[in-house]
């Protein structure tokens, strides 16, 4: 329970001169990022900053090679560790949890029914079926079942990932979530529109369940006429459970790694982030209860200042990602993520008809 200690590592050690170099480079990424992520709103390329700015760095890591070395390494290092365990800890301030009274008691159940067939199931087949390390195939259940490349974010640290592991899982968790996000409208205006007695708010359901990242189920209940709220609230849901969920991906980390041999046997340490992570989004509700201005506050300021930290940070991530190593674990990765993407939609979408749209 080093809580404490890791508190004290949160920023860095390194003198200024050597962090310079790196933690520039990373943040020139970021601004890219950030300017791609703003001007490509509301296309169908409205993807994170935080995405962004990983591909664009995984380019200039494979491109030019001499970015991940020599006097960029600490500053890198300190974008893709430090920067980035405080960016996951402030994300808790832009979510509130008063989600949890917004759905009623049926559908908060059915949101962490189907984030739980997601995300247990899905890294228990990635883990015994497909033979992946366990950290990559909690990494893909946690995307799958939260909201993609922020929960990959949140969880890879605490896991200890592989860069090429947080590679591999942000490349399938996002392809697929974008063929959620062309899919899930079509069918509905399709075969399951009948099926889901045409509700708006069934499908927002569905797709708020069921798609990976925020942007995505924005962009398909943004489709259909009713559904936005219903989708964003759940899908606020299971952004909420990013901190629950790198404590359970410890503990399920913990079990599927103790096979005798196992490469990726470790001691864990207690995310202090994801502790921090849940006690921020307390004191959303608290500030925004007794804050007028809180809101507006939140979204016109802190929540675009939290993504860009973001964006820094996961720049970081990507400049140490080599392409090589993640054609080597690519078709598993790209295997688990298509099945576990299959089973989490699936499986919102029989909760959607037989739990919550039955309630109502």
């Amino acid at each position: 329970m080093r809580i404490a200690r890791k508190l004290e590592t949160a920023f860095p050690a390194a003198g200024v001169g050597e962090l310079l170099p790196g933690a520039t480079l990373t943040l020139a990424v970021a601004v890219v990022s950030f300017g791609a992520w703003q001007a490509l709103d509301g296309t169908l390329l409205n993807v994170s900053a935080l995405l962004w700015a990983f591909l664009f760095s995984i380019v200039l890591s494979n491109t030019v090679p001499g970015l991940t070395s020599g006097r960029f390494v600490t500053g890198v290092n300190w974008s893709s560790f430090r920067l980035l365990r405080v960016a996951i800890a402030l994300l808790g301030l832009t979510i509130s949890a008063s989600v949890w009274t917004k759905l009623g008691g049926i559908g908060v159940l059915a949101v962490l029914l189907n984030l739980g067939v997601a995300f247990v199931l899905g890294s228990l087949f990635c883990r015994y079926v497909l033979k992946m390390r366990a950290p990559l195939a909690l990494l893909i259940g946690a995307g799958t079942g939260i909201c993609g490349a922020s929960a990959i974010a949140a969880t890879g640290p605490a896991l200890k990932a592989r860069a090429e592991e947080m590679g591999a899982s942000v490349a399938v968790i996002t392809l697929f979530g974008l063929l959620a996000m062309i899919g899930y409208p079509v069918l509905f205006q399709g075969a399951l529109g009948p099926w889901l007695s045409h509700s708006a708010a069934a499908f927002g359901m569905w797709a708020g369940m069921g798609i990976h990242e925020t942007a995505q189920v924005l962009a398909a209940s943004s489709q259909v006429d009713g559904a936005l709220d219903v989708a964003m609230v759940a899908k606020s849901i299971r952004i909420f459970m990013i901190g629950p969920v790198v404590f359970a991906s410890l503990f399920l980390f913990q079990r599927l790694s103790r096979a005798k041999g196992d490469e990726t046997k470790q001691q864990v340490d207690i995310p202090w982030f994801a502790l921090a992570f849940v006690i921020l989004t307390v004191v959303h509700w608290i500030l925004q209860t007794i804050t007028p201005d809180w809101k507006a506050l939140n979204s016109d300021y802190l929540k675009p200042t939290i993504t860009f930290l973001l964006a820094w940070a996961f720049a970081g991530v990507g400049l140490k990602v080599k392409l090589l190593s993640i054609r080597q674990i690519g078709l598993k990765a790209f295997v688990g993520g298509l099945v576990v993407a299959l089973m989490g939609g699936f499986s919102a979408l029989l909760i959607t008809k037989y739990l919550w749209l039955a309630s109502l």
